[in-house]
């Protein structure tokens, strides 16, 4: 199979993530709680980290973590390659990624991203997330406020802006030592207040993101410890 094309492998994936989704939403307000801070202890979960000032007053907000046995140079590759066009999301690329499967490899070409590059969120490129932040091997902040009225950006303090949406949602690597890193997801939401608004967000975006998210930390985990191992084979003793 050549790379960038779609395959039926990514079928099964697809259904059960398709199915696992439905099922938090259908479930959503008994399970909230856990979601919202899966794998986080309650210090982190409570924590203030950069990026949270660009949704400063979320009605929606979660944090997510798990532990990589691996360092954090071994991890940040998988995170500066993320997006559509590109590694992927390493989530379930049937829903996510066109059915193309997220590389397993570190891929060079795609090792370079600064403040305001967008990364792509949809198969063809026709939506992405900004940069708002990113520092090399401890954090990469996707984050931006638009306007749905116009559809185009827009300043989250506009006075005049009536109708928008503000997302953040952030990755920090935390290095442990022993080639270890806690890997930290954080996703913020606001809206301005609708009923629409909020079932369109709180209801459905809230627990698919946590299952997408979920998925793209898992198979981050994966990826990086076995990239750790083969590293340390390779250096001399």
């Amino acid at each position: 199979m050549k790379a960038n094309q779609f395959s039926w492998k990514t079928i099964p994936e697809g259904i059960a993530g398709a199915a696992g989704i439905g099922a938090t939403l259908l479930l959503s307000p008994m399970l909230r709680g856990w979601y919202a801070r899966w794998g986080a202890t309650p210090a982190e979960a409570a924590a203030a980290l950069p990026g949270d000032e660009t949704v400063p007053n979320p009605k929606s907000a979660m944090t997510l973590a798990v532990t990589v046995q691996a360092p954090p140079e071994d991890v940040w590759p998988w995170f500066v390659q993320l997006g559509c066009q590109r590694a992927g999301w390493y989530s379930y690329d049937l829903l996510d990624n066109g059915g193309i499967p997220s590389a397993e490899q570190v891929l060079p070409e795609y090792q370079s991203l600064a403040i305001g590059d967008v990364v792509k969120a949809m198969p063809k490129g026709e939506f992405g997330f900004p940069v708002a932040a990113i520092e090399p091997g401890a954090r990469l902040t996707l984050a931006g406020t638009l306007d749905t009225r116009s559809g185009i950006p827009a300043d989250p303090g506009d006075p005049d802006l009536e109708a928008y949406f503000s997302g953040d949602q952030s990755f920090y690597l935390q290095d442990l030592g022993n080639g270890a890193t806690r890997l930290i997801f954080r996703m913020r939401l606001d809206w301005n207040e609708s009923a629409a608004n909020t079932i369109a967000y709180r209801v459905f975006m809230e627990p698919l993101s946590f299952r997408m998210a979920r998925k793209t930390m898992l198979n981050v985990k994966r990826r990086a410890e076995r990239l750790a191992r083969k590293n340390r084979r390779g250096r001399p003793r």
